[in-house]
């Protein structure tokens, strides 16, 4: 017997329990995540969102949508926000990536899109979001 078939068979196999393991470790990676999302300690879940962020937002886009729906407290939010922003260069291959990125633009601009009050004094509203230059026709 040659040994070409049997040194085959012993790197097929290394392989093959390389990927198991691989995927074994992935699994419970996750699984730590989903419990230190779902944390009572809110700066737990801030460094697990940065840990979700670090290990690809894109591979947690659902996890992370699904937490950035139900959290309540403002300081993960914006966690959560600003770590999807930062991980703009990932390609946009999944519906939940492409709804928790307008998910977070959305939670980052907030503050910013209230109309000035001096603003609509004396002027329909519509007109005045026009006049100030916050919506165009």
């Amino acid at each position: 017997m040659s040994p070409e078939p049997v040194a085959l068979a012993i790197g097929g196999s290394l392989v093959a329990v390389a990927a198991v393991r691989s995927a074994v470790t992935r699994i419970g990676v996750r699984r730590q995540l989903r419990v230190a999302l779902v944390a009572p300690d809110p700066a737990a879940r801030v460094a697990a969102v940065q840990t979700a962020g670090e290990n690809g937002v894109g591979r947690n886009a659902r996890l992370l949508l699904d937490i950035a729906e139900a959290e309540e407290d403002i300081w993960v939010r914006q966690a959560l926000a600003q770590t999807v922003m930062r991980h703009r260069w990932e390609p946009a291959c999944t519906v939940a990536l492409v709804r928790l990125r307008v998910w977070a633009k959305q939670e980052l601009l907030w503050g910013r899109l209230e109309v000035p009050a001096a603003s609509v004094v004396g002027v329909d509203g519509a007109q005045a979001l026009v006049s100030t230059g916050w919506w165009e026709e």
